[in-house]
């Protein structure tokens, strides 16, 4: 899942039911998924049981990974200042970078001791309670996936289906721990830390491709197709002859983004701004999370419109403003 899951504004709520909708599915993945986990630690410690322990931690790390969203959600409520002019989207990054760490850590710590009982193998105490342990782990991850794909569903976030839909999965992974209780019934210790391993290994996965996503957004990288998907979405407009210079990046978990667009046939500055809202909305339309469109329109020339498109091509310069026209 994505720290960085893409979160659709819905089309029927307004922004403060949006947060409060998003703030109880968040609290509520949050505070599920972390007393199913201190429920495995706990077994985990008197049973000895690492492969529960690495499924503790995995699902510490998706109750986490929650977590800069919600600090997004937090801070956008605080309007920008003159010292951050974009706003406080970058403070989920910087809250995911703290949690890469932690998730990192936990596999780590995770895939160590079980690569320690895989030295020394043992049978594990309490192998029933380890199976209600990782049952538990299974029902967590279910009513997880039940709110975010319920959520999703009613608020017309894609990624929050998705993201549900990952939960379903972690359960059946959870349900992996069975195996440490078959081999630790059956005289097969090895089975238990093996399970361990894997375990620690998902985890570490979840981490490096939340550390990518990370970085990509500090880095005002953008994912691949998002500029394309923006270029079509603008030359759908009828009358656009052109569109280039697009740029986007990320603020948060909303995105911004800025392009020039040139008119099929020269019209008046009020039709140029109507051109540009339009392209705005079709973008808006394609981009469901798109926060910010900056749309410079710029009208051809009589002919071709070749030599004014070369012109304002080279130019880097633009007037602030939510829409600009070249007259």
């Amino acid at each position: 899942m994505s720290i960085f899951h893409l979160h659709s504004r819905p089309v029927h709520l307004s922004l403060p039911e949006e947060e409060a909708g998003a703030s109880r599915v968040f609290v509520g993945s949050f505070l599920i998924l972390g007393l199913t986990a201190v429920f495995e630690m706990g077994i985990s410690s008197v049973s000895g049981s690492v492969s529960l322990l690495s499924d503790a931690f995995h699902n510490v790390a998706d109750a986490l990974t929650g977590v800069p969203l919600w600090v997004a959600f937090f801070f956008s409520r605080k309007k920008p200042t003159a010292r951050y002019s974009y706003g406080y989207g970058k403070f989920e990054d910087l809250a995911g970078v703290m949690i890469v760490m932690l998730v990192l850590l936990s596999s780590a710590f995770s895939i160590t001791r079980s690569f320690g009982k895989l030295l020394h193998p043992q049978i594990f105490l309490h192998p029933g309670w380890v199976a209600l342990a990782s049952f538990t782990g299974f029902l967590g991850n279910e009513a997880v996936a039940l709110l975010r794909i319920r959520a999703g569903r009613r608020t017309g976030s894609v990624s929050l289906v998705a993201d549900g839909q990952h939960a379903r999965v972690d359960g059946l992974v959870s349900l992996s721990v069975l195996a440490g209780v078959t081999g630790s019934l059956t005289g097969h210790p090895l089975w238990d830390p093996l399970v361990g391993i894997f375990l620690g290994v998902v985890t570490f996965l979840i981490g490096v491709r939340m550390g990518r996503d990370v970085g990509t957004h500090l880095s005002d990288g953008i994912e691949s197709g998002v500029l394309e998907t923006i270029r079509r979405a603008a030359l759908d407009e009828p009358g656009i002859r052109e569109v280039f210079r697009v740029r986007a990046r990320w603020s948060g978990h909303w995105m911004i983004c800025d392009l020039r667009v040139v008119l099929d046939q020269p019209v008046s500055f009020d039709e140029s701004g109507q051109r540009a809202r339009a392209v705005e909305e079709r973008i808006r339309k394609a981009i469901p999370f798109m926060e910010d469109v900056l749309v410079v329109a710029m009208p051809c020339a009589e002919g071709d419109g070749s030599s004014l498109l070369s012109k304002n091509a080279r130019s880097e310069d633009q007037e602030p403003g939510k829409y600009e026209t070249h007259q």
